[in-house]
């Protein structure tokens, strides 16, 4: 018997993958079923058990299948969970050193219309969770500790009350990087106050259904946040490369050896 090219395979598997797809989006196939034995599609689709294991690690990467060993293991069509899909939209992003300018552009123009949408449709529970995330926020400001996480959590519980699944993958992934450049930078308290008084104010416009309060306190919010960072980028990179606040590249003194007598 003839071995299948590693280009013939990956087209099957492929092609598995694309129909097993289809068959969750259409709902034949639903959560915790199990798949056929990679034998036995193997056969159904007249092909090797490596281009169907091939098609069922593809699924299982995209948070669609789990597979599990044993007795009873096997394929399995898992809950909805998009953590790989947007961990591979950050890091797409990432590889392509995606600059600041570019971050601010996509954060004006995504996520005030995200506010909007957020004050129109949050469910009660929704904004419950947005209220405690500023709660928490603002206690963690108050006991000086690490407020971070919770700016995270903040925009991404915007988004969760949008009820907007591509809007909340591509939110969760500028997000992701914001909150990257962030780390590096040391922002003044006096800053951080600022910016969870603007959630404050957010959150309460959403709660309060004010469509046209939350697409412009969002947007004055997403405006002065990523206006601070490129200033702090720009003194952090001048730093680095030595130039004064005029702009002129300073030569850094090297202490020389003294001369041998």
């Amino acid at each position: 018997m003839s071995a299948r090219s590693p280009h013939r395979s990956g087209r099957v598997s492929a092609t598995i993958a694309r129909r097993i797809k289809k068959q969750i989006s259409d709902g034949a196939l639903v959560p915790g079923e199990k798949l056929p034995a990679e034998r036995d599609m193997a056969q159904r689709f007249r092909t090797s058990r490596v281009s169907v294991r091939e098609a069922y690690r593809s699924l299982e990467e995209l948070g669609l299948l789990v597979i599990r060993r044993g007795a009873e293991g096997g394929a399995f069509i898992r809950d909805p969970d998009h953590g790989p899909m947007m961990r591979s939209l950050s890091l797409m992003l990432r590889l392509g050193k995606t600059t600041n300018e570019e971050i601010t552009e996509a954060r004006l123009l995504v996520e005030p219309p995200i506010a909007r949408l957020a004050a129109r449709r949050a469910r009660p529970e929704d904004v419950e969770r947005l209220q405690y995330v500023v709660r928490q926020q603002e206690t963690a400001l108050q006991r000086r500790g690490d407020y971070g996480p919770f700016d995270l959590q903040f925009h991404r519980s915007v988004a969760e009350c949008a009820r907007n699944l591509p809007l909340k993958v591509l939110m969760d992934a500028l997000s992701d990087l914001t909150v990257e450049v962030v780390a590096g930078l040391n922002l003044s308290t006096g800053t951080q106050h600022q910016v969870c008084d603007s959630h404050r104010l957010i959150a309460d416009a959403i709660e309060q259904r004010d469509e046209n309060a939350a697409y412009r306190l969002m947007l004055q919010h997403v405006a002065q946040i990523q206006s601070r960072l490129g200033r702090a980028l720009s003194r952090q990179r001048r730093v680095r490369v030595g130039v004064g606040p005029d702009g002129l590249r300073r030569r850094r003194r090297v202490a020389r050896p003294p001369r041998g007598r």
